[in-house]
């Protein structure tokens, strides 16, 4: 009976110790699923102004035929991948779901950028073409960010690549993150640009190649925010429903606890009455 309960208490003690660590991990993912959010929002308006810039320079004058490379498709067709995970896991199937869905729409004989540890460990274990790896971000710095940029666009530039998709978690709400693939590259407006009377100094081009790489950039890191803030949604989801199994085992080992406590209690006092019997 000694040993049950000693077993029991060292069960609980391992379940508090445990509750702490999800709970202080929970605490945390919501601080952070708030930050990614609030800034996920602000460069989404960024975006948008830049997209509306473009917008404003395409409905210039334009040639018969049209020349700059970031507006039209290339000859041969080799797309670039940039996939985004996370460092860490403790975020229930958030890294499983991008995964699948990797594995459901990209090549393995694609060129791909890996972001994040999980998602680099699992495309080089399944024989994916990875080409370069960031492992080391967690706010996205500026200059890992345009180290990022001008390496694809380098390649792409060069005609090396045909076109650049991102491959990210797109942020719903908390309950909701879906895997979803962004083209970033060739440029594409959403909607018909109506020609009008607009001079662009110095030119044309020079003015796109400016301000679509802005976009390009802008897009990317609009990408990895809400692939952050899908990534803190689901580890606190995965964390709350943590504590709730902790604190319904909790209270299951302090009742078991309490009946093994009682029963031996009863045990002691039994065997002192029939001594005295004796």
């Amino acid at each position: 009976m000694a040993g049950q309960i000693s077993a029991i208490k060292k069960r609980l003690q391992t379940v508090n110790s445990t509750k702490k660590l999800t709970n202080a991990t929970e605490l945390v993912a919501t601080v952070k699923l708030q930050k990614y959010n609030l800034k996920t929002q602000q460069n989404e308006e960024y975006a948008k102004n830049l997209k509306r810039f473009i917008a404003a320079a395409l409905a210039g004058e334009s040639p018969e035929t049209e020349s700059n490379p970031f507006l039209i498709d290339a000859e041969t067709e080799n797309p670039l991948y940039i996939i985004i995970s996370s460092n860490s896991g403790l975020c229930g199937s958030y890294n499983l779901e991008i995964l699948k869905y990797v594995e459901e729409n990209v090549s393995k004989d694609v060129p791909i950028f890996a972001i994040g540890t999980i998602g680099y460990n699992w495309l080089m274990k399944n024989n994916y073409l990875v080409v370069k790896k960031y492992d080391e971000l967690e706010d996205l710095q500026p200059r890992i960010l345009n180290q990022l940029i001008n390496n694809i666009l380098l390649l792409y530039t060069m005609y090396e690549i045909s076109e650049i998709n991102v491959v990210y978690t797109r942020y719903v709400n908390t309950l909701t993150y879906i895997p979803t693939t962004m083209k970033l590259l060739p440029f594409t407006m959403d909607e018909d640009v109506e020609p009008g009377d607009i001079l662009l100094e110095p030119s044309r081009d020079e003015v796109l190649n400016r301000l679509i790489p802005m976009y390009v950039s802008s897009q990317l890191y609009v990408a990895f925010l809400e692939a952050k803030t899908s990534e803190n949604a689901a580890r606190r989801n995965a964390m709350n429903l943590a504590n709730k199994n902790a604190e319904k085992l909790i209270s299951e080992l302090r009742l078991n606890y309490n009946k093994a406590r009682q029963a031996a209690i009863t045990q002691e006092m039994n065997e002192i009455v029939a001594s005295g019997r004796r």
